[in-house]
C-alpha cells in the first residue's frame, strides 16, 4: 500500500501559477485572512457516491422482485418517504419549540417590566430617591447579567443576532453562532436586556433564537448517530459482537422454553419477561449503517443545504412569534434573512411560522398570537376622503419618521468606532453597566422635569392605563407612562388615539411624545452595540410611534374638526416609517404591520409609509443590516446585487493566483506539507495531461490524512472508501481532523512562506514518473520504493464536475453564479482547460470593500 502507483504516462509537474510576477502583485491585493470560512453546500457526486447510488438503484429495481410487493409495503420501505416525513415532523417540532420559547421570554420580561412600573407608580411620589435607587440596582443587575452571558459565556449571543443569521444563510460559516450554548445565552441575555430598561426589544433576538432552535433540533440526531469513531454501525469488530448477541438471544429463548415447562414458574417467568425486555431494548437501538431508512434520514438532516432550510424556517418562526405575523415572518426570511430561496424553503417557513404563532396564542392567556400584539381596533377605517385630504400629511410624517431612522443609523455608525473591542471583556462589562444606568437616569429625568400630569380618558383607565409617578391620585404622568410600561402596550395605546369628542384629551400630549422620541433616539444609540442581547424592531416602532403620534396630535389641534384627524393613524404611519428607515424592508414590513395591528383597513397608509421611508432612507445610506455586513471584517457577505466595481472586469482580474492544485494521486507527506504552508480550502485536481479533472476540499484532505495509510491509498477496499466518504460528508458536524494539518480561516497563501518554497511543495505532489522508478537499469528503484511516502487517492473522493469559467468570464456574472448556485469555489481555466486561478467570495468581497 505504501509503494507509489505507477502510471502509464508521466504526470506534469504541479505548479503554483503560470505567472510568478503576476502572482506576487496579486497577493498584495488579497483580502485579510480573518474572514470566516464559507459553507460548502455542494455535495460532490464522486466515485464513491456514484457507486452507492448505483447499488441502491439495483436494490430498488423492479426486476429484483419488489414489484410484487403491495404499494403500502413499498412506501414503508422507501427511504425517501421516511426522509420527507421526518423533515415535516421536525418542522412542527421546531415551530412548537419557538412558540414555547417566545411565550417564556414574553412572560418573563412582561413580569419584570410590570413590577418595575408598579414600583414607580406607587412609591416614587413618596420616596423618589429610594425608588430610583432600587430601580437602578435591579436594572443594573439584569443588564450586567445579560452582558456577562454575552461576554464570557457565549460572545456570539451579543446584540440582536439578525445580522449574523443573515451572514450564515448567505454562506458564511460562523462557528458557534447556532450552538446550544449560544442559544441558552441568547434567551437569558434577552430577558435581562429587555428587563433592564435598555432601549432594546426581544424581536431581533427571537430571529436568532428561532434559527438556533432549528439548528440544534436539525443536527441533534445526526450528531448523536454520526459522531464518534464507531458511527458506521455493525462493521468489522461489531459483527462479532452482533453474532454474540444473537447467540445470547438464542440461549435466552431456550431458557425461556425450558423454564415454562415446570409447575412453579413464577420466578422463571419474571426472569424471561425481563430478558425479553432487555432484548427488545437492544434491538430498538439501531445504529447508522444498519438501516437504509435511518441512514437516509440522518444524511439528509446532516446536509448543509437541509440545515440551511431549517435555519431559514426557524428565523421566520422567530419573527412570526414576535409579531404574531406568520406571513410576515415568511416574507422577512425571504426578503432579508435568506439568500437562497426555493419553494420547498417557503413551504417549510410557512409551516414553522404558523405553528409558532399558534402555540404562542394557545399559551398566552389573552389569546394574542404575538409577543408584541398591537391593536388598532379603535381606529376608524380610513375612507377615500381621508386620503384625499390627508395624503400630504401622511407623506410628510412618513418622511420625518424615516429620517429619524436614518439619523439613528448614522449615529450608530459613528459611535461604533468608539465601542470597546470584544477582546476587552472588562471594558465591555463596564460599558453595559454605564449604559444601563445612563438609560434609567434619562428615563427618570425626562419624566420628572418634562412630564405632564393629566387625567386619562375613562375608557383607557379600565385597561390599567398610565403610570402615576409624581402626580396626584387619579392622574398620570404622560412621559412616565411612555417610559415605564411594556413598550408593546405603549405602542398599542398610541395607535388607539382615535376619534374623540372634540376637545377631550388623550392619554398623551404632543410635547410629551416629542420629548420621548428624542430621548428614545439617544437611548437607542447608547444601547445598540453593547454586549447585552437585544433588537431594534420594538425600539424603532416605539420611536416612530412617538414621532407620528406627536404629529397627529399637533394636526388635530391645528385643523378643524371636519378633517377627522386620528392621531393613532399617524402613530401607525410613523412607526412603520421609522422601522423602514432603519431596516429598509418593503413587502415584509407591510405585511408585518398589517398582521400585528389587525390593520387591514389601513393598508394604503402603511404602503405609503413604507415607500416614503425607503426612498428617503436609500437616498442617504443602506439599511442597518447591510451596512453592518459591509463594514464587517469577519464575514464575507455577498449582496444580491453586484457591486459597480465589478463592471468591466473579468475572471482574469478577480481570480486568486497562484492556484494551488493537486494531481489525482499524491504523496501523503507532500499533501501534509502543502496544507501546512497554504491556507487554501479548495484545491483543483488535474489529470496526467495537466487539465482540470476535479476539485477536492481541505476538509476532505484532512479526513484522508487522519485515516490509516492503507485506507486512503489507491485501490482501497470499497467499504473503507465508503467510510471515509461518509466522514467527509459529515465533517462539518464532527471532529475528524485529528492528526490533520491546521488551516487558517481564509483561502489565501501564507504570506510567511516564499512562493518558490510553495512551488517546490506543489511539484513534489506530482505522481512519480515511470522512468524514474521502473527503469530496470536504474539502481535507485529499490531505494525509492523503500523510502517512498504512502500515497493518497484523491481521484476517488474529488468532485469530478466542478464549475469552471474562462478567463474572460464577466465578473458581474461570476457574482450572480455564486449566489444562484451557492458556490464556494469557481475555477478559472484557459482555452486548454488548464487551471489559471480560483475565485472565492472573498475575492468578490475584496472588490466590494
Amino acid at each position: 500500500d505504501g509503494t507509489p502507483r505507477l502510471g502509464g504516462t508521466s504526470t506534469p509537474r504541479a505548479r503554483v501559477g503560470p505567472d510568478p510576477a503576476r502572482a506576487r502583485s496579486t497577493m498584495s491585493r488579497r483580502t485579510p485572512a480573518h474572514y470566516y470560512e464559507s459553507i460548502d453546500y455542494e455535495l460532490p457526486a464522486n466515485a464513491v457516491e456514484t457507486r452507492r447510488i448505483r447499488n441502491q438503484n439495483a436494490r430498488d429495481n423492479p426486476t429484483t422482485g419488489t414489484q410484487n410487493q403491495p404499494p403500502s409495503r413499498r412506501a414503508r420501505d422507501n427511504p425517501y418517504a421516511h426522509v420527507v416525513f421526518s423533515k415535516y415532523a421536525l418542522t412542527l417540532v421546531i415551530g412548537a419549540a419557538v412558540g414555547v420559547t417566545a411565550w417564556a421570554i414574553e412572560g418573563t420580561t412582561g413580569e419584570i417590566i410590570s413590577m418595575q412600573a408598579a414600583l414607580v407608580s406607587r412609591y416614587y411620589g413618596d420616596a423618589p430617591r429610594t425608588t430610583m435607587s432600587l430601580f437602578m440596582i435591579t436594572a443594573a443587575v439584569l443588564g450586567t447579567l445579560g452582558g456577562w452571558v454575552a461576554t464570557y459565556y457565549a460572545p456570539l449571543a451579543s446584540g440582536g443576532g439578525v445580522t449574523q443569521v443573515m451572514a450564515s444563510l448567505n454562506g458564511a460559516n460562523v462557528p458557534g453562532l447556532l450552538s446550544g450554548r449560544t442559544l441558552a445565552a441568547k434567551i437569558v441575555g434577552t430577558c435581562g436586556g429587555v428587563g433592564s430598561a435598555l432601549a432594546v426589544g426581544p424581536e431581533g433576538p427571537m430571529v436568532h433564537i428561532g434559527a438556533g432552535i432549528a439548528s440544534v433540533c436539525a443536527l441533534y440526531w445526526p450528531r448523536k448517530f454520526l459522531c464518534g469513531d464507531g458511527f458506521l454501525g455493525a462493521r468489522e469488530g461489531e459483527a462479532d459482537a452482533s453474532a454474540a448477541s444473537e447467540d445470547e438471544d438464542s440461549e435466552d429463548e431456550d431458557f425461556e422454553r425450558y423454564s415454562t415447562d415446570g409447575e412453579d414458574s413464577d420466578g422463571s417467568e419474571l426472569q424471561s419477561t425481563l430478558r425479553r425486555r432487555r432484548r427488545r431494548r437492544r434491538r430498538a437501538f439501531v445504529r447508522f449503517g444498519e438501516s437504509a431508512k435511518l441512514d437516509a434520514v440522518l444524511l439528509e438532516l446532516a446536509s448543509p443545504s437541509t440545515h440551511r432550510e431549517f435555519v431559514s424556517a426557524g428565523a421566520a418562526a422567530g419573527l412570526a412569534a414576535a409579531f404574531g405575523a406568520p406571513i410576515g415572518g415568511v416574507l422577512f426570511s425571504f426578503e432579508e434573512a435568506s439568500t437562497f430561496w426555493s419553494q420547498r424553503t417557503m413551504w417549510r417557513c410557512l409551516m414553522c411560522a404558523a405553528i409558532a404563532s399558534f402555540v404562542l396564542a394557545l399559551l398566552d392567556l389573552r389569546g394574542n398570537p404575538g409577543m408584541v400584539f398591537i391593536t388598532g381596533d379603535s381606529l376608524r377605517p380610513t375612507t377615500p376622503r381621508d386620503y384625499f385630504h390627508q395624503l400630504p400629511f401622511f407623506v410628510l410624517v412618513a418622511a420625518i419618521a424615516g429620517l429619524m431612522g436614518v439619523l439613528f443609523n448614522q449615529i450608530q455608525a459613528w459611535t461604533s468606532r468608539f465601542r470597546p473591542s470584544a477582546k476587552n471583556k472588562v471594558a465591555r462589562m463596564f460599558e453595559c453597566a454605564v449604559v444601563v444606568l445612563a438609560t434609567v437616569a434619562l428615563r427618570f429625568a425626562a419624566a420628572e422635569f418634562a412630564g405632564h400630569c393629566m387625567v386619562p380618558p375613562d375608557t383607557w383607565v379600565k385597561d390599567d392605563f398610565g403610570v402615576r409617578f409624581n402626580c396626584a391620585e387619579g392622574e398620570i404622568n404622560d412621559i412616565a407612562t411612555v417610559f415605564f410600561i411594556y413598550p408593546g402596550r405603549s405602542i398599542g395605546w398610541m395607535f388607539g388615539m382615535a376619534e374623540h369628542v372634540w376637545g377631550e384629551a388623550y392619554g398623551f400630549t404632543a410635547q410629551g411624545l416629542a420629548i420621548s422620541a428624542v430621548c428614545y433616539l439617544v437611548m437607542m444609540a447608547l444601547a445598540f452595540g453593547i454586549a447585552v442581547p437585544g433588537g431594534l424592531f420594538m425600539p424603532s416602532l416605539f420611536m416612530g410611534a412617538c414621532t407620528g403620534g406627536c404629529a397627529g396630535l399637533m394636526l388635530k389641534a391645528s385643523l378643524p374638526e371636519a378633517w377627522d384627524i386620528q392621531p393613532g393613524l399617524y402613530a401607525l404611519i410613523g412607526a412603520t416609517s421609522a422601522l423602514g428607515g432603519v431596516f429598509r424592508s418593503s413587502v415584509s414590513l407591510v405585511v408585518i404591520m398589517v398582521e400585528s395591528t389587525n390593520g387591514q383597513a389601513f393598508v394604503f397608509a402603511i404602503i405609503v409609509a413604507v415607500i416614503v421611508s425607503n426612498v428617503v432612507g436609500n437616498y442617504f445610506a443602506h439599511g442597518i443590516y447591510h451596512a453592518e455586513l459591509s463594514r464587517s471584517k469577519t464575514v464575507a457577505y455577498l449582496p444580491r446585487d453586484p457591486s459597480r466595481t465589478l463592471e468591466g472586469k473579468t475572471a482574469r482580474d478577480i481570480m486568486a493566483v497562484p492556484p494551488a492544485f493537486l494531481p489525482e494521486v499524491a504523496f501523503r507527506d507532500d499533501v501534509k506539507s502543502l496544507l501546512e504552508h497554504t491556507t487554501h480550502n479548495g484545491f483543483p485536481v488535474v489529470d496526467d495531461r495537466g487539465k482540470l479533472a476535479g476539485l477536492i476540499l481541505r476538509s476532505q484532505l484532512d479526513v484522508l490524512l487522519a485515516a490509516p495509510p492503507e485506507e486512503a491509498a489507491p485501490g482501497a477496499d470499497a467499504t473503507k472508501q465508503a467510510k471515509l466518504d461518509l466522514k467527509m460528508r459529515t465533517a462539518h458536524i464532527q471532529r475528524v481532523t485529528k492528526g490533520a494539518t491546521p488551516g487558517v480561516a481564509a483561502g489565501l497563501l501564507d504570506e510567511t512562506v516564499d512562493a518558490i518554497e510553495v512551488e517546490r511543495l506543489m511539484r513534489a505532489n506530482a505522481t512519480p514518473r515511470r522512468g524514474a522508478l521502473t527503469d530496470p537499469e536504474n539502481d535507485s528503484n529499490d531505494i525509492a520504493s523503500a523510502f517512498a511516502s504512502p500515497q493518497i487517492d484523491i481521484k476517488t473522493y474529488m468532485n469530478p464536475s466542478p464549475l469552471a469559467v474562462p478567463l474572460d468570464f464577466p465578473a458581474a456574472r461570476a457574482h450572480g453564479v455564486f449566489l444562484s448556485l451557492a458556490l464556494r469555489h469557481l475555477i478559472v481555466v484557459d482555452d486548454d482547460y488548464a487551471v489559471r486561478g480560483v475565485i472565492t467570495r472573498k475575492d468578490l468581497i475584496g472588490l466590494n470593500a
